[in-house]
């Protein structure tokens, strides 16, 4: 049975987001060929994007018992047992993936990727000050770099990693989100305490507990309805500040029921501010 076509069919599957085709495919080939490590591996990353991190893990697990000392292996089976929890198993796996192929920058940005889930930031900023002068080439490592940074109170230089790998990658996703999320826990800073306060709930915010992982993109959607909200509050005052002055002057009859609605959607507006900022400034 030639898997080859088969296992280029689940990388595009993986790559349009369709986790759950992507594992449907690959079952009968783990069945049939459990040793197939490369399959093992597309099945714990399917079910990693499908949000089932056990069956992940299991995934990976199959593919070290034929591939015990295997970089890549050892990076899924690190991943999943991040998602869970798992966190001493996660560092022991990306730290011998790292020693299996130590000039891999994907490996050591898994490493600081499950130090900074297990809460360790200055382990993460130790591996990471490392890995940057080796593989500085490589804009996720970069990113990365500029969460541990900011976790670890140091906003710029934090940006300045950022602005490293938008240089190298102008398009990268992740560093456009992160620079979002810097921009909303610095909402609050305006000294050294509240600096720190906002590094310690942003390093939380990247720790993956009993209830998992934070979703990034739910604080990004509340803080884009924040500003929506703010910006409908600021439009519906400078309205009733222009029909007010209109109404003064008797140049042009403003009927109350306009007054009422505009009334109406700024309170919206106002309630709608106060929500978002509320719930983004509890910890997640």
């Amino acid at each position: 049975m030639r898997t080859e076509p088969l296992l280029s069919q689940a990388d595009d599957l993986l790559a349009r987001g369709r986790a759950e085709n992507a594992a449907h495919l690959l079952a009968p080939i783990v069945g049939r060929q459990p040793e197939n490590v490369d399959a093992w591996h597309r099945m714990a990353r399917a079910h990693l994007a499908m949000g089932d991190h056990d069956a992940a893990l299991r995934a990976a697990k199959a593919a070290q018992h034929f591939d015990p000392h295997g970089p890549e292996t050892l990076y899924w089976v690190s991943r999943a047992a991040t998602e869970l929890g798992r966190h001493r198993e996660a560092i022991d796996a990306a730290l011998d993936a790292c020693r299996e192929d130590p000039g891999n920058p994907r490996l050591h940005n898994r490493l600081a990727d499950a130090q900074l889930a297990a809460g360790r930031v200055g382990d993460a900023l130790d591996g990471l000050r490392i890995a940057v002068e080796l593989a500085g080439y490589d804009a996720g490592l970069q990113v990365t770099h500029g969460r541990a940074l900011f976790a670890a109170g140091r906003p710029l230089s934090a940006r300045e990693a950022l602005g490293r790998a938008l240089a190298l990658d102008p398009g990268h996703t992740g560093a456009h989100r992160t620079l979002a999320l810097f921009e909303i826990a610095m909402e609050s800073v305006v000294d050294a305490s509240s600096l720190a306060q906002a590094a310690d709930e942003f390093a939380q915010s990247l720790r993956v507990g009993p209830s998992g992982r934070v979703d990034e993109r739910a604080i990004l959607a509340r803080d884009a309805m924040g500003y929506a909200s703010r910006v409908t509050l600021t439009w519906c005052l400078i309205f009733l500040i222009a029909l007010g002055v209109l109404g003064a002057t008797s140049l042009v009859a403003v009927p109350a029921g306009l007054y009422l609605a505009i009334l109406c959607l700024g309170a919206l507006g106002a309630c709608g501010a106060f929500v978002f900022r509320s719930a983004l400034r509890r910890k997640p």
